[in-house]
């Protein structure tokens, strides 16, 4: 199993840089003028250290993050100040050759192995605990773990300082702004991307490279997550990243690209591993509170951890976690409107005035609705009109608890056992507009339209209220697993069992049969004069729900180490198996499985489950001291799909000792989930379809259109969708300093599962077309095929520079930045392949950071940069339109947020920290009505926002 231990080698290929410094010094050298490190952040010191000793110290900026030094005077031996400056930390530093050291947490009994390449024993230092021999070294992205390791796919890594300076308090915020990522707002997911009023699910997730979420795999310490207890047909099965509290990540790595020759199907755009915390000495009691500059939207979390080594060798580490958000709705905010006057648009509130209409307007109010033209704030004109925004949730609100504990005791010489649970309940509350459809009147009904009764009444049920959902989604995780060593081979077992249970209450829906007999019985008031009865409203109005549950039970192995020795180095193999079984349940009430729930999708009860097994291989090859080789070869066998293998093969050389070439080539595949073997999101009711020799005859013909049944069905005959991915990257390190990678990729999506639109081209869906025993057409049926096809282009840039001052304390300058040149879609391999880059969503990202440490003081200032995106023209060559007699606005414009991060480490044991974001206070703006104002993926609808955060460490 992938996962990051504890070192990382310094490297040119990886995006953040350990402390190094020239190996000249010989060893035991002191400065003539002695030492004088003031205490403070743990990074500051060995940076200090390192460079008057021209040393070279070895690790992961996440390691030493938020550990404090007492500093260091006078002139000890470098062994000696070294283990003066990791007194306390919980650290131990281990000497590899000379002058170079690596930091590693203390003590870590393992096997009595002198480690490969090194040649010299680790050393013991004085007031540090002694170890004999290194961890393994293993990066997401490869399952080969070696003590000096590149990869061939391109690597961020999101340090556990980074997540703290962020000022994000959840994981969906952190990734859903990370340069190449995109969000899967739970608003969004819940109403299908706006198509419903009827919010099925309310999940939080975010995907690579504008794939979806069914194309990006998350892993927790290198397993899989269980998907998403509730379904959604747009987006397919997805992972709820609301489950896990960022106070217990302590890292996060993305590999970028196809990597389904690691890790199988759903990771042909790449790869999202959230490594928890584990090695940890001591406790730790913390808290956050925070408000916006509005004074809404609070949001506070409580957390503590503990972490101790237990008798015999081993360590366990218990943390808990508390979090709470209050929402935030549209009316809070002024821009989250339908009326768009303020950008010199049109105020479409009026035309969701309400009243009885033809097919395409308002003909005639309502009772008490016979004006529409009062001022801003009129009573009728709240009463009567519908702006949409003004009632959405811009921001969920949250209440999160969590438990995780972690646990590692060793068995003998040569063997571990290890186990973790991690258990959460998220309740998550969110609100749409009241709900809103058109109502067929009896010509008797007192509310009808008397002049002629057969028009529609186009109503919102204002008196019932919001449609609102609150979900609890509950995950239980458990791994239980043994590991050993036998010589160079380490190998290891493990049991894992992830489940994600949800439940979905929602009010505020319309019961059809309900509806139906208040109208028979005219005891609900469609005016807006007369008051309707609470008895009435809880008749018309009853609360739903919706269940479902995912579990997920894995039994894998793995073996790895040097298969035989080349001139240039050991051929390093990783092999292994995986055992899955997937269990789905989805359990709705009766009234949505009746159909007695207004335009909403007929459920039924599921009940299903599958297999999956594979075996998988990936082999490193030094050809040439400066040319390696890496590939990777997996089958995959997933019940009623067959065998399916997946190939990878990358290679690395470095000319220089300066720059690194690399390059991948990789196939990828992803079966049908349990979630997308149902049918897709549609309300069975009347459709137009055109009249040609395609439909014809038809049993309604109007001419110009047929009038037809839609329904939607299951398709049984779904296929696997493949892919394939190439990327090319290099890295460049001029000096010690600064470091730059930069990375082209290309991903192909073939057999893309979409629903089909035999409405809109029904020519080229003749099985959609169902017919009656006289041939005419009668129904168009909807359901998911393999028809389409994605391909992306795009290049990423990650910088890194970092300046060191003598009276002026360090600087730490990055820059990680996405842009997408290429996003082409193809519906249905006979239509035509359009460039969506940009559409919706920007298509350049840039995140920049400045850090600044002196003395016990650590500043952060943020950029975001987001480009422009087209909005309101859905496909590329549709001109701009003119919307209410005003030329409509097709481009929004970029925009750049500011945060600025403090952090004060000179109390004893503390660490006091104020986070400003959005400190520009930019307020979104989006051109398209249908989004009230912003985007829900890329803007900040909080505005300025104040936290403050507190830490006291045992």
């Amino acid at each position: 199993m992938a996962k990051i231990a504890y070192a990382f080698i310094v490297s040119v290929a990886l995006t953040f840089s350990p402390v190094a410094g020239a190996l000249q010094a010989p060893q035991g050298d002191i400065p003539a003028d002695g030492y004088n490190i003031p205490p403070g952040a743990l990074d500051d010191a060995l940076n200090a250290f390192a460079s008057r000793n021209r040393l070279q110290l070895i690790y992961a900026p996440a390691l030493v993050a938020r550990r404090r030094s007492a500093g260091l005077k006078g002139r000890p031996g470098i062994r000696e100040g070294l283990a003066q400056l990791l007194d306390g930390t919980g650290l131990t530093a281990v000497a590899v050759k000379a002058n170079v050291y690596l930091l590693q947490p203390a003590p870590r009994p393992r096997p009595k192995l002198v480690p490969q390449p090194f040649v010299q024993k680790p050393q013991a230092l004085p007031k540090a605990p002694t170890t004999t021999e290194l961890d393994t070294v293993h990066v997401t992205g490869t399952r080969i773990g070696r003590a000096a390791f590149e990869s061939s796919l391109p690597l961020t890594l999101i340090t556990n300082e980074q997540i703290r300076a962020s000022g994000h308090q959840t994981l969906f915020d952190l990734l859903r702004l990370t340069p190449g990522m995109t969000g899967h707002h739970p608003r969004n997911v819940a109403t299908e991307g706006g198509a419903s009023q009827v919010p099925s699910a309310a999940a939080a997730s975010a995907s690579l490279y504008s794939l979806g979420p069914r194309a990006t795999l998350f892993l927790v310490d290198g397993r899989r997550m269980a998907n998403y207890g509730l379904v959604s047909t747009d987006m397919g099965a997805l992972t709820d990243l609301n489950g896990i509290p960022l106070s217990m990540v302590d890292h996060i790595e993305i590999a970028h690209g196809g990597a389904s020759a690691i890790y199988g199907a759903d990771a042909m755009a790449g790869v999202v591993n959230i490594i928890l915390k584990k090695d940890y000495r001591g406790a730790e009691v913390g808290g956050s509170f925070g408000v916006s500059q509005r004074g809404d939207a609070e949001q506070q979390r409580e957390y503590a951890s503990f972490g101790e080594q237990t008798p015999g060798g081993g360590s366990v580490f218990v943390s808990i976690d508390h979090f709470t958000r209050n929402p935030l709705i549209g009316s809070q905010r002024k821009w989250s409107t339908l009326d768009q006057s303020r950008n010199g648009l049109a105020d479409r509130r009026f035309r969701s005035g309400f009243g009885y209409r033809d097919p395409y307007e308002v003909v005639a109010p309502i009772e008490g609705c016979d004006s529409l033209d009062g001022p801003p704030g009129d009573q009728v004109k709240d009463r009567c009109s519908l702006d949409v925004p003004q009632y959405v949730s811009l921001q969920p609100g949250i209440t999160s608890n969590a438990l995780y504990a972690y646990w590692r005791q060793p068995i003998g010489e040569d063997t571990e056992f290890y186990a973790d649970v991690r258990a959460t309940r998220v309740g998550l509350e969110m609100q749409n507009a009241p709900f809103f459809a058109g109502v067929n009147l009896p010509d008797d009904h007192p509310d009808a339209y008397k002049p002629n009764p057969n028009l529609d009444l186009n109503y919102w049920f204002s008196d019932v209220g919001p449609v609102r959902n609150r979900t609890v989604t509950s995950t239980r995780d458990y791994t239980a697993g043994i590991k050993g060593y036998r010589g160079k081979w380490e190998w290891d077992v493990s049991f894992s069992r992830r489940s994600n249970k949800v439940v979905n209450r929602i009010d505020g829906l319309i019961n059809l049969p309900a509806a139906e007999t208040a109208i028979t019985t005219k005891s609900y008031h469609f005016n807006k004069t007369d008051e309707n009865s609470p008895e009435v409203l809880a008749d018309l109005s009853p609360q739903t729900t919706l269940g479902g549950e995912v579990v997920l039970d894995t039994l894998s192995g793995s073996i790895e180490g040097p298969l035989f020795t080349l001139p240039a180095g050991d051929v390093q193999i990783a092999a292994g198996f995986e055992a899955r079984h997937e269990h789905l349940r989805n359990r709705p009430d009766n009234s949505f499985k009746q159909g007695d729930i207004a335009l909403a999708q007929q459920l039924d009860d599921r009940n299903a489950s599958r297999n999956t097994s594979a075996v998988y291989a990936e082999v490193n090859v030094p050809l040439h001291d400066k040319l390696w080789a890496d590939v990777a070869w997996r089958v995959d066998r997933n019940s009623g799909y067959g065998n399916q293998v997946s190939p990878m093969f990358g290679v690395r050389w470095q000319p220089w000792k300066s720059l690194i070439l690399r390059g991948s080539f990789g196939e990828g595949y992803r079966a049908p989930t349990l979630a997308e073997l149902r049918r897709p999101l549609l309300v069975d009711t009347l459709a137009a379809v055109r009249a040609d020799a395609s439909t014809r005859p038809c049993l309604y013909d109007y001419e110009i259109a047929c009038v037809v049944e839609q329904r939607a069905t299951i398709n049984p005959d779904l296929r696997p969708e493949t892919s394939t991915s190439r990327s090319l990257g290099l890295i460049w390190t001029p000096s010690e300093s600064f470091t730059a990678t930069l990375n082209r990729y290309r991903i192909r999506r073939r057999n893309e599962i979409l629903a089909i639109n035999a409405t809109g081209r029904p020519d080229l869906f003749p099985e959609a077309l169902v017919r009656d025993e006289e041939g005419n057409l009668t129904t168009v049926e909807t359901y998911l095929d393999n028809i389409g096809s994605t391909e992306v282009r795009g290049w990423e840039i990650d910088t890194e520079y970092r300046r060191q001052t003598q009276d002026w304390g360090n600087f730490a300058f990055r820059l990680n930045g996405h842009y997408m040149d290429r996003l082409l879609r193809r519906p249905h391999q006979a239509e035509q392949e359009l460039d969506y880059a940009g559409y919706g969503t920007p298509n350049r990202t840039v995140l920049g950071s400045v850090r600044w440490t002196y003395r016990d003081w650590i500043a952060t200032l943020n950029l975001r940069y987001m480009g422009h995106a087209k909005v309101i023209v859905t496909r590329p060559g549709v001109a701009c339109p003119v919307i209410d007699d005003i030329p409509a606005r097709c481009r929004t414009p970029s925009a750049t947020l500011l945060g600025l991060d403090l952090a004060y480490g000179g109390f004893d044991k503390w660490l006091i920290g104020l986070n400003i974001s959005n400190l520009n206070d930019l307020r979104p703006v989006n051109y398209d009505y249908n989004l009230g104002g912003y985007s829900i993926v890329d803007d900040d609808p909080v505005g300025r926002y104040y936290l403050i955060s507190a830490a006291y460490r045992f």
